[in-house]
């Protein structure tokens, strides 16, 4: 998925170094359009939403 993003925003013109850390990454895009990461932001969340949690799974951890 974060690959995906990364080429997403290589696509709209941000320049990512393929030795750069995600958190570079991020960063840099952050200072290029922050709306790229309002859109990065949205997709995780959506991501997070299809995620169910087995309670009884986790009172047994």
């Amino acid at each position: 998925m974060e690959n995906e993003l990364i080429l997403k925003f290589r696509n709209k013109g941000v320049k990512i170094e393929k030795t750069k850390s995600r958190n570079e990454i991020f960063s840099s895009v952050f200072q290029s359009d922050p709306s790229l990461l309002a859109f990065q932001a949205s997709i995780f969340a959506a991501r997070l939403s299809c995620i169910h949690t087995d309670k009884q799974k986790v009172n047994e951890f």
